[in-house]
């Protein structure tokens, strides 16, 4: 018996000094780790940077139509292309874009409902949002939503945010403005 515990216990020995394979746990536990990080990064910055092109397009946008020059009384489609062509790092901008133009009457104010209706892809008729320009000298609401697929969908940052069935994420961007009068 004791000969069997001796040789078991000389066995264990061996096994506690054997310490190949160290290094390879070691990387398989952190290197996901760091490419979640990494992939994490690279999201949250494509999803800024298509916040701030959706936020300049609109605004150069509006100064257009502020100061007229898309003429008196430009369409939906108008207005839709424009915001598209100056947001040019968006893709699929014309197909996943919702405008809503509100004239807001200052003396008789209520605010807009909080959350304006995007485009639903997975419905064949778009939202009905309102697009009516205020006019000379009335001030307009101007609201925007586009949604945007995520690159790394299995991201942890990709799980934390609100999207739609098919993966979009809803960016929104607000403007306001009051049409120069013409002299």
């Amino acid at each position: 018996m004791s000969r069997a515990l001796e040789r078991l216990r000389r066995a264990l020995g061996r096994a506690r000094r054997n310490e190949d394979g160290n290094a390879t746990i070691e990387f398989v536990i952190m290197v996901p780790l760091l490419f979640t990080i990494f992939f994490m990064g690279i999201e949250a910055g494509v999803l800024q940077m298509r916040q701030i092109m959706l936020d300049r397009a609109l605004d150069i946008t509006i100064r257009d139509l502020r100061v007229g020059a898309m003429g008196d009384a430009p369409e939906f489609s108008d207005v839709r292309d424009a915001v598209c062509e100056n947001a040019f790092l968006i893709p699929n901008c014309r197909e996943n874009f919702a405008l809503e133009l509100t004239p807001v009457d200052l003396r008789n104010w209520t605010a807009p409902d909080f959350r304006m209706a995007c485009v639903d892809r997975d419905a064949e008729v778009a939202p009905v949002n309102v697009f009516t320009q205020g006019g000379s000298v009335r001030p307009t609401l101007v609201r925007a939503c586009l949604i945007v697929d995520l690159i790394f969908p299995t991201s942890r940052l990709g799980l934390q945010l609100a999207t739609d069935p098919q993966g979009g994420y809803q960016i929104f961007s607000t403007s306001f403005y009051i049409n120069e009068p013409e002299v």
